[in-house]
């Protein structure tokens, strides 16, 4: 089993290697004039890392246990409800907006995926939201979706 989880990881860092190099290659940017790479490289980045440090543990770990556990099907109903959260998140952009929708999805997924306690959970998703606003609309200028509900009401 722990030859397993070692070529995982190690197809891993081969993958965040190759993706950063082709990311590189469309063109990095700079962090004011970000280039079409700039975001996958940096994924690549975090990607890569986070798959040498577990490649590590998993060549360090003597009893083979690197995976901490078996993956059942509780799990299994946990990401498919994830990935259906995020689908109507994407979807929610055009009639709340990306704000609205964020902190939604944020209150979802501190809540109901890793239940925490509602001081914690309104902490972090306003936090969250709120560097995340600070990051894309103000520091990227990018243009964040307003929602058709927020115009309708604005106008």
């Amino acid at each position: 089993m722990k030859k397993a989880y070692i070529l995982a990881h190690a197809f891993w860092v081969v993958f965040s290697c190759a993706a950063a190099a082709e990311s590189w290659r469309l063109g990095f940017g700079s962090f004011v004039r970000p280039g079409p790479g700039f975001v996958p490289f940096l994924s690549a980045l975090v990607l890569g890392g986070l798959a040498v440090a577990a490649l590590v543990q998993a060549i360090l770990d003597k009893a083979g246990t690197a995976a901490g556990g078996v993956f059942d099907i509780k799990d299994l109903r946990r990401v498919l409800l994830v990935l259906v959260v995020l689908a109507a998140y994407v979807l929610a952009w055009d009639f709340v907006g990306f704000l609205a929708a964020t902190l939604l999805l944020l209150f979802f997924l501190f809540r109901c995926v890793e239940p925490l306690r509602w001081r914690t959970v309104l902490i972090a998703a306003v936090l969250t939201l709120t560097m995340t606003y600070i990051l894309f609309s103000t520091l990227l200028g990018a243009r964040l979706p307003p929602g058709r509900i927020w115009t309708y009401f604005m106008n």
